[in-house]
């Protein structure tokens, strides 16, 4: 599965061993969460929502953002089962879930 939304990461380290996982590596909770979750619950107004968040993100001061994700994450933890596994990062919350409901429209 692949998502549009990443986040920016320094350059990697040219030395780094190529079989560790790097910064951009998907956490096994959250793949295995992402094949399972279902999202037909998902209003239109979230996921209206959640795209604009993520084109609007980087212009937001850093409470601004935080503050806003969390909201957001609050919402689709409401309307998604089962709900994400605890301690992901709510950026990735919201990616996954835009990501999983365009795979079962058959968008993208």
């Amino acid at each position: 599965m692949t998502w549009r939304w990443r986040r920016r990461t320094a350059q990697p380290d040219p030395d780094a061993v190529p079989d560790q996982a790097g910064p951009d590596a998907v956490r096994p909770d959250l793949l295995a969460w992402a094949q399972e979750v279902d999202v037909s619950r998902l209003s239109d107004r979230t996921v209206h929502w959640a795209e604009d968040y993520l084109r609007r993100y980087r212009r937001m001061n850093l409470g601004a953002r935080q503050e806003e994700a969390f909201r957001l994450l609050s919402v689709i933890q409401a309307q998604v089962s089962p709900p994400p596994p605890t301690g992901i990062h709510p950026m990735d919350v919201i990616a996954t879930v835009l990501a999983v409901r365009r795979q079962h429209l058959g968008i993208g």
